[in-house]
């Protein structure tokens, strides 16, 4: 008679090698894009590499029969390699895409709201109300860091946010592609005023929005932080005579210039003079922030 196999080693070892084998598929197939950030290939290549150590480890004790082995307590590891089989990686559909980060209209507002008025007067005076500094001290004091924040305001208002893309103009249009498309979207709430008039172009997806006119809607993209759960679409308001020839989740290449538009009460950027020509959806859909 042939010798007994030790069962749960071989169950074990089987478990192992799957879950390997799932997770090498979806790196080589690109799948996990759908699941997490780029930054974590790295762990999840060393997470299997670990795996089948593991698994080699194991393959001594199969030749060590153990008798009462109760195995069925590893049914619950066949439910997430069922699950993967079953049900394959997909993008996400129709989930909710808004108009602009809500800390970037936020910021902006808060930006807007603030005045300078008394602002340095007064923390001069609570910082030298108890000192025996003079009145006239405490004035030219006050005069010397106004000045010194208006040079500041006046080093800021040169600078202009469109310059850092100008290596990204083509026949003077700003052709946006995956790697910079998160800072540029920032960049164009933040500073509006830098890309009003200039043109640019970029591949989206069409979304809808219950309060937009018969001829708007948002060419955006979906962003990721860290994994699925903090994904979160935005997109750019566009006004187009051939918005009701477009679906929703379709994949566009849209070219248009920048103007502005209020929306809820703040000012954000619209496309205008939009140019539509069918786009293709990119092997990776996501768009990943890289500054964190």
């Amino acid at each position: 008679m042939g010798r007994k196999k030790n069962m749960e080693a071989i169950v074990q070892i089987f478990i192992l090698i799957a879950i390997a084998c799932l997770l090498i598929y979806a790196m080589v197939s690109k799948e996990v894009n759908y699941y997490v950030h780029p930054r974590f290939y790295v762990g999840i290549w060393t997470s299997i590499i670990i795996l089948i150590l593991f698994a080699v480890s194991l393959i001594a004790k199969i030749k060590k029969a153990r008798h009462n082995v109760n195995i069925r307590h590893y049914i619950i590891f066949a439910i997430p390699l069922l699950g993967a089989l079953l049900f394959p990686a997909t993008g996400v559909n129709s989930k909710d895409m808004t108009i602009a980060n809500s800390d970037i209209v936020a910021s902006n507002s808060e930006t807007d709201t603030n005045t300078i008025d008394n602002t340095n007067t007064d923390r001069y005076y609570d910082e030298n109300i108890t000192s025996e500094k003079s009145p006239t001290d405490i004035i030219d004091a006050t005069a010397s860091t106004q000045q010194s924040e208006g040079e500041n305001d006046e080093v800021e208002e040169t600078s202009n946010a469109y310059e850092k893309y100008s290596q990204y103009e083509v026949d003077g249009v700003l052709v946006i592609n995956d790697d910079i498309f998160a800072d540029w979207y920032g960049d164009v709430y933040d500073n509006l005023d830098d890309f009003v008039g200039k043109k640019c172009k970029y591949l989206a997806q069409v979304y809808s929005m219950e309060d937009f006119k018969a001829n708007q809607f948002l060419a955006g993209r979906y962003f990721m932080v860290c994994c699925a759960a903090d994904l979160v679409g935005y997109g750019i308001v566009c006004e187009s005579d051939i918005r009701s020839e477009l679906t929703d989740d379709e994949w566009i290449t849209v070219t248009g210039t920048i103007s502005e538009y209020e929306y809820n009460g703040y000012m954000v950027p619209i496309l205008k003079d939009v140019t539509i020509t069918d786009g293709e959806a990119p092997e990776v859909e996501y768009i990943y922030y890289n500054n964190y």
